[in-house]
């Protein structure tokens, strides 16, 4: 998978620039028709729910589509966020024993029954390392965006707990609750030293569940961990 140009994203630095105005183009490799869906499926959700209890998971993703770009796409889309993505190297087929390992603890430390890393691109969501409770390890799949929880994260920059998302107001139409796949997930988000959110460590189960205080706390001292492992510390 090869790094994009900056010129394949929007950066929001250059908020002046003529082009700012016009409508985004789609990606250079991603179909115009998936291109649309996904912004329509953001703007769906981010333009209708305004309880200010979700504000710390939602912030960046309430705003209206303005001049034919959400500024959801403007934080996936920035180049420089998409580059320390691509600069992880964790998108290149694993395996990536060292991620692996962190996601298996995390299934043992959680007592849950899935843990993924997952990497956020500007057109899908990356495993780069996903582990379950029947030991399933490592093996890179990818889902578009509008099928992502991570991604959530990422935009907002804060975790995302859901105990059951049936019950979210938000998120309970999404395809990950009608699917049933997902019924209580957290998500932490990996940051860079630049600030940069390039993915997230997830955590969940097909059933609701309660996250404790304690649980969010070791799923925040593991984002740490694998911080650490990616870049270097």
């Amino acid at each position: 998978m090869n790094p994009p140009s900056p010129l394949d994203a929007t950066n929001p630095d250059n908020s002046n620039d003529d082009s700012a105005n016009k409508p985004e183009e789609s990606t250079a490799g991603t179909p115009a028709q998936t291109d649309g869906a996904t912004r329509e499926t953001f703007a769906e959700i981010t333009g209708t729910y305004k309880d200010p209890a979700l504000d710390a998971v939602l912030e960046g993703l309430r705003a209206s589509v303005i001049g034919g770009q959400s500024p959801v796409w403007s934080v996936i889309n920035d180049s420089a966020r998409l580059r320390a993505v691509y600069d992880t190297g964790l998108l290149e087929p694993g395996p990536h024993p060292e991620i692996d390992r962190v996601v298996g603890l995390t299934i043992e430390a959680i007592g849950i029954p899935n843990a993924a890393l997952n990497m956020i691109t500007d057109a899908e969501q990356v495993h780069a390392g996903i582990a379950s409770r029947s030991g399933d390890v490592g093996g890179q799949r990818t889902h578009d965006l509008p099928d992502s929880l991570c991604v959530y994260t990422v935009v907002s920059g804060s975790p995302l707990i859901i105990d059951d998302i049936v019950d979210h107001p938000v998120l309970r139409n999404h395809s990950a609750a009608l699917s049933g796949a997902v019924g209580a997930y957290i998500g932490i988000p990996i940051v860079n030293d630049a600030g940069h959110r390039v993915g997230t460590l997830c955590a969940w189960d097909d059933q609701p569940r309660h996250w404790s205080s304690g649980e969010i706390q070791i799923m925040t001292d593991l984002a740490d961990v694998v911080q650490n492992v990616i870049f270097d510390h």
